[in-house]
């Protein structure tokens, strides 16, 4: 199979974080999007994208591509920055149709890596959003009730917004007539002991990997090869890299990386040529 439709694959194989309704969140999925007409021994352009544009850029330019190469959605709009006077208050991310319905959805993409943290002591009185307060990003700056909160409260209400008005009149689209979803898409990493634990609330194929503290991976030394992926490869399928480590290179590395306030992703290769992806955190 040609690299770049298996890179495509890749991507919009990728699991959502839920399936259904998540604290009155609809998800778009993936699966909906039919690529039969794609032959598989094809060459695909895919998008060009700059090496070291974000994950979440990366992740809408996928986006993008992925409708528009589908068979049953039409892209009508992308990436529509909303303005009030000169002052850019937000940006819709995609509105696409369905082409058999004619159903017009407006979809806000998210693509995100978080870590389950078992131990967070998070009070909240609904107790799905104290479960789900428990998935944050490995550095602790993002959360996912926080993110959800965002999408329900800003990204999702500038449909409705009277300077929006004007741009789905460029399109002739009637905002009353639209269904609004999100495309939460997230690599999740638990704890190793609990990579049998059933979790409430996530799709389990969104689990990719786990997670180890500082302290218990310096003491986890293997003779296993170990690779640092960019960050712009983390969305990647492990695998072997240019450049290779020993288990005390990798650490040396992983110290200093988290010395900037910066949680390292870590391709391990075992003896049996298959690999593990973990974060190590402080």
């Amino acid at each position: 199979m040609d690299n770049s439709l298996t890179r495509f694959k890749n991507f919009y194989s990728t699991a959502t974080l839920w399936s259904g309704t998540l604290l009155g969140l609809d998800q778009f999925h993936f699966s909906s999007l039919k690529f039969d007409h794609l032959n598989e021994k094809a060459s695909i352009d895919l998008p060009i994208i700059p090496q070291k544009t974000v994950l979440g850029k990366r992740a809408e330019h996928f986006f993008k591509f992925c409708i528009e190469q589908s068979s049953n959605y039409n892209l009508l709009v992308s990436n529509q920055q909303v303005f009030k006077g000169k002052i850019t208050i937000g940006e819709l991310d995609y509105i696409v149709q369905e082409k058999r319905s004619k159903q017009i959805i407006h979809v806000e993409l998210v693509y995100k890596f978080y870590i389950y943290d078992i131990d967070k002591d998070v009070r909240d009185k609904d107790p799905i959003r104290q479960e789900l307060s428990k998935y944050q990003g490995p550095n602790g700056k993002d959360n996912l009730v926080r993110k959800i909160d965002h999408l329900k409260n800003h990204q999702l209400p500038l449909l409705y917004n009277e300077h929006t008005h004007d741009i789905l009149d460029q399109f002739d689209l009637d905002v009353h007539k639209m269904h609004q979803e999100v495309c939460f898409i997230a690599h999740v990493f638990i704890p190793h002991r609990l990579w049998n634990h059933s979790f409430k609330y996530i799709n389990k194929a969104s689990i990719v990997g786990y997670y180890f503290k500082y302290s218990a991976f310096a003491k986890a030394e293997t003779s296993n090869i170990y690779f640092l992926p960019k960050k712009y490869e983390w969305k990647m399928k492990p695998q072997e890299l240019e450049e290779s480590f020993t288990f005390l290179q990798i650490l040396e590395l992983t110290t200093a990386s988290l010395s900037r306030g910066f949680a390292p992703l870590i391709w391990m290769q075992l003896e049996d040529s298959t690999f593990e992806r973990f974060f190590v955190i402080k």
